[in-house]
């Protein structure tokens, strides 16, 4: 949208009438100008794509009633020691190590619980690859009784690609099991935020696995997971050095973290990180035009054959078709509240076995509650946030984390702006 049409659409949802806003702005474009944004404004709203009402929603229909995802922590282990961790909670939990009684448990829960045909489960840690030999019974425990419960099962593995060796990956391709891998950028911020024992050059070692993996898999369905904090605002230079490393599968997420840590983001960082998403979006675009794609997980939208919009309301699915399974067994709604007592469903190994559900309906329940999200634009595209950064950067799982929400509204404002250019691009051809 120009600025005459921002302006003029501006004064009519203030409630200015047509002819006192044409007034106000005559001052400032020309009459004829006003008059076709006028008409452009006019055919919109016949379209309904402007001014339209707020959709009736029949209550609780986006509910979800069936579980269909796992986050196994099949170990508190880990062989690096990153300083944002969020896993790493203080308190030497027991077990450290998660059972093949736990983990099939898991499996028989996930495809005997009502949901879908396709059912997923991530090996996530710690660092997952430090119980590969549990990894694969439980795949292939899960194979066999998925086929004789006519269900479909997919994997991922979450990684930090240390322990990505050639009989790791030729067993990870042989099974069209899923990776991602914890990058978080040049060496000089990977080695900051993700240091390894005894001197290792982490960074070193994640790429040349890395790279050995996805040559292997031919690039085929590469992703490439990163952070970025307050060490490196500069973070579309870490996007740009993965695509020279080859990748083209990218996600850099922002830090959540307490303002009590040096790395984490603040409010103030804002108008530098709102630079960074544009840099990145033209990246985006200038490669997409010359025929060199990549995908950047929070530009990818589609408008078109999206998610309804029960489901784009209805978050994450946290606590209802989304759950983490402790190494000991305990279900919580995420893999963000693993551990956090207050957030218990239950746990694998109890016979009898209380699956408390409701702490999951609260969880989908409280996003109604959120009065910022009433009002913000973003509500229909963002899954009304996310609700353990909710709780543990807003106190509320009733509030939202401003900081978050301010980034998510960037992203999507540029993911927007990309369709736009797209579209417009493609209608030029």
């Amino acid at each position: 949208m120009d600025a005459l049409g921002w302006d003029l659409v501006s004064l009519l949802s203030e409630g200015w009438k047509r002819h006192d806003a044409v007034d106000r702005l005559k001052g400032v474009y020309p009459p004829e100008e006003i008059q076709a944004a006028l008409q452009q404004l006019d055919e919109l709203e016949r379209e309904k794509l402007f001014f339209s009402q707020q959709p009736v929603l029949q209550e609780g229909a986006s509910i979800t009633r069936g579980v269909k995802s796992l986050c196994l922590f099949i170990t508190h282990a880990c062989n690096l020691y990153c300083r944002y961790c969020f896993a790493r909670k203080e308190g030497n939990y027991r077990p450290l190590h998660m059972s093949q009684e736990v983990a099939r448990r898991a499996v028989d829960f996930l495809l005997e619980a009502e949901g879908p045909r396709h059912r997923e489960i991530d090996f996530f840690g710690g660092e997952p690859l430090l119980q590969f030999p549990l990894i694969r019974d439980t795949v292939d425990y899960a194979r066999k009784r998925a086929a004789s419960l006519g269900r479909v099962m997919t994997f991922t593995v979450t990684t930090n690609a240390l322990l990505l060796s050639n009989e790791v990956i030729d067993y990870l391709n042989s099974e069209n099991i899923n990776v991602i891998i914890s990058i978080d950028g040049r060496p000089e911020v990977h080695n900051l935020m993700r240091p390894g024992g005894s001197g290792l050059d982490s960074y070193q070692v994640t790429i040349d696995n890395a790279l050995n993996f996805l040559q292997k898999r031919k690039f085929a369905d590469d992703y490439i997971r990163g952070t970025y904090t307050r060490e490196n605002l500069d973070f579309s230079a870490d996007l740009k050095h993965f695509l020279d490393l080859g990748f083209t599968s990218l996600s850099l997420e922002p830090v959540v973290a307490s303002e009590k840590e040096d790395y984490a983001l603040r409010e103030e960082d804002l108008p530098r990180l709102e630079k960074e998403y544009d840099r990145l979006a033209q990246l985006y675009l200038e490669r997409k035009l010359e025929g060199r794609p990549f995908v950047f997980y929070h530009f990818e939208m589609d408008l078109e054959r999206g998610p309804c919009l029960y489901k784009r309301l209805s978050g994450c699915g946290a606590g209802l078709e989304y759950l983490a399974v402790s190494p000991g067994g305990d279900l919580y709604p995420c893999h963000h509240f693993i551990e956090e007592k207050a957030f218990h469903m239950g746990n694998l190994l109890e016979r009898p076995f209380t699956f408390r559900r409701e702490i999951g309906e609260g969880i989908y329940g409280s996003a109604k509650e959120r009065e910022e999200c009433h009002t913000c634009w973003a509500r229909y595209l963002c899954g009304m946030g996310c609700p353990a950064s909710s709780v543990f950067m807003a106190g509320d799982m009733k509030k939202t984390y401003a900081l978050g929400c301010s980034l998510q509204r960037i992203r999507l404002e540029r993911a927007l702006y990309l369709q736009a250019a797209l579209a417009v691009a493609k209608d030029d051809n």
